[in-house]
């Protein structure tokens, strides 16, 4: 899974209940040029070189999120090499590759669109919607890189609930607007890609305010459970569900605290992810 804090929270999620998932390896992205450029480099395995970072405080990318953080360029190539060999690697072995684009307003640091802008001064950045024909473009040449690594798996495409009201109103509209449009024009064009939609269950299915956090744009824990029940009814079996459910129940058990008896019941969940790990050898339950 690649993508916005949407598709984390939703990872961490499937993560929680069992499933193998490699989520955003250089951190949350936003935007489909800034996810291109890291399968771009995870297909043609384009090493990164100490040019590649930025000194600032501490050494950085304008590729990755801001959590990426180094002491200096060596340390920092050497551990982005890494993480893009290991990325390489799930790409090409994955069943299912998720993206989840947020916006298609993007930021540029001079001629450069960034991932995240690592809390430099606004100053240094300009802001400009990408155009249809460029978003379209970025989509599909995601599309062929992954096919490149990868031709066996499917593809979920999917829009964030979460709007980015910062820039306004009607530009947060318009990007949304721009990424469904060329989304479903590269659907139309390719095999084994579906879309999920997950921003149109929010905002239409799930428009009371009450289902948003406090700053109105965020989708509450209710709204993603809800949204997790729809892509569960939409892609996983029944079989599948049933076994949610039962690391659901062994996880609720694994969580509760008990006063008197800690020593007891940290046995009881060792016996009783044992036996679910017996039943199920493919869950990968921490």
């Amino acid at each position: 899974m690649m993508g916005s804090c949407f598709a984390q929270s939703q990872a961490d999620r499937m993560q929680s209940l069992g499933f193998d998932v490699h989520t955003n390896p250089f951190g949350i992205l936003y935007n489909p040029i800034s996810i291109e450029q890291i399968i771009q480099r995870a297909a043609n395995f384009e090493l990164y070189t100490e040019s590649d970072f930025e000194a600032r405080d501490s050494y950085f990318s304008w590729e990755h999120h801001g959590d990426f953080k180094y002491n200096n360029a060596a340390e920092a190539t050497e551990a982005s090499n890494t993480i893009l060999k290991q990325t390489k690697e799930y790409l090409q072995n994955a069943d299912t590759i998720i993206l989840t684009y947020g916006t298609s307003l993007v930021y540029t640091h001079g001629f450069t669109t960034v991932g995240n802008c690592h809390k430099a001064p606004n100053k240094e950045f300009g802001q400009r919607q990408l155009t249809f024909a460029e978003v379209k473009e970025a989509i599909q040449l995601t599309v062929d890189r992954l096919w490149y690594l990868n031709n066996n798996a499917e593809i979920i495409f999917t829009v964030s609930p979460i709007r980015h009201l910062r820039s306004g109103v009607t530009e947060n509209s318009r990007s949304k607007a721009i990424l469904l449009s060329a989304i479903h024009e590269v659907l139309a064009e390719n095999k084994n890609t579906s879309y999920f939609p997950s921003y149109e269950i929010f905002v239409d299915e799930l428009r009371d305010y009450r289902f948003a956090r406090e700053d109105m744009t965020h989708p509450t824990e209710q709204a993603q459970d809800y949204i997790w029940q729809r892509f569960s009814d939409t892609y996983l079996s029944s079989e599948t569900q049933d076994i949610i459910r039962d690391v659901i129940k062994f996880n609720q058990f694994a969580s509760h605290r008990p006063t008197h008896t800690p020593e007891l019941h940290q046995q009881q969940v060792i016996e009783k992810r044992t036996q679910l790990i017996t039943t199920y050898p493919f869950l990968h339950i921490p």
